[in-house]
């Protein structure tokens, strides 16, 4: 049990690894979206974008973990818990790569599965213009959730950690975005939560903080 409550804090070369592996995700990830949509992905995509509408009302408040606004309000919730290196650390990572996102996409320029497939099940509204790659809520995702697994107890860590694939699967299954979108969105989310653990060290809470 105690090993549990111990956060998966890593040392300074275990986030310089996480670093160093979402740079070539990425780099991976990226020039694969620009190369088209191979039958793998698609069968993936579809496979996951064609299960039943009764799932949305489960998908829908789990995705919220990817959106924009849950990175103030994880950070208050972290300030208000005196956790005021924690706060700071997601709130520049989540700002920090949700702004990144937007770069990358107008460098990669890969459109989202409606308009790269036919027969995609739309279960929100994208503008005309919209880019697919890479997925905003992943990044803010797997941003958020590496910072937060340096600091919080094991089951915490971890339970951040399977909401961010559900996040990932959630994109998909409302028809926003390819696989390639969501690897490269959480390699890249990856590298901000890693970068900034570098930055700001994270704290060592005390004993009794984890019991």
């Amino acid at each position: 049990m105690e090993g549990s409550r111990r956060p998966i804090a890593g040392s300074a070369r275990a986030h310089a690894a996480v670093v160093v592996t979402g740079c070539s995700v990425l780099l991976v990830s990226g020039l694969l979206a620009r190369g088209g949509v191979s039958e793998a992905e698609r069968a993936v995509f579809q496979a996951v974008n064609e299960l039943p509408g009764s799932l949305h009302p489960i998908i829908w408040p789990l995705m919220q973990y990817g959106t924009f606004i849950t990175i103030p309000v994880l950070a208050v919730l972290a300030i208000c818990f005196r956790r005021f290196r924690l706060g700071i650390a997601l709130l520049l990572a989540g700002v920090g790569v949700y702004l990144i996102a937007l770069l990358v996409k107008s460098t990669v320029e890969r459109q989202r599965p409606g308009g790269l497939l036919d027969g995609v099940e739309a279960r929100e509204s994208f503008a005309a213009e919209s880019l697919g790659y890479p997925s905003g809520h992943a990044s803010v995702a797997a941003a958020l959730t590496v910072v937060a697994a340096a600091y919080l107890p094991r089951r915490w860590a971890l339970a951040a950690a399977a909401v961010a694939i559900v996040v990932m699967f959630g994109r998909m299954y409302m028809g926003a975005h390819l696989p390639l979108d969501l690897i490269g969105g959480a390699a890249l989310g990856a590298i901000a939560g890693g970068v900034v653990n570098l930055v700001i060290p994270p704290d060592r809470p005390s004993r009794a903080s984890l019991e």
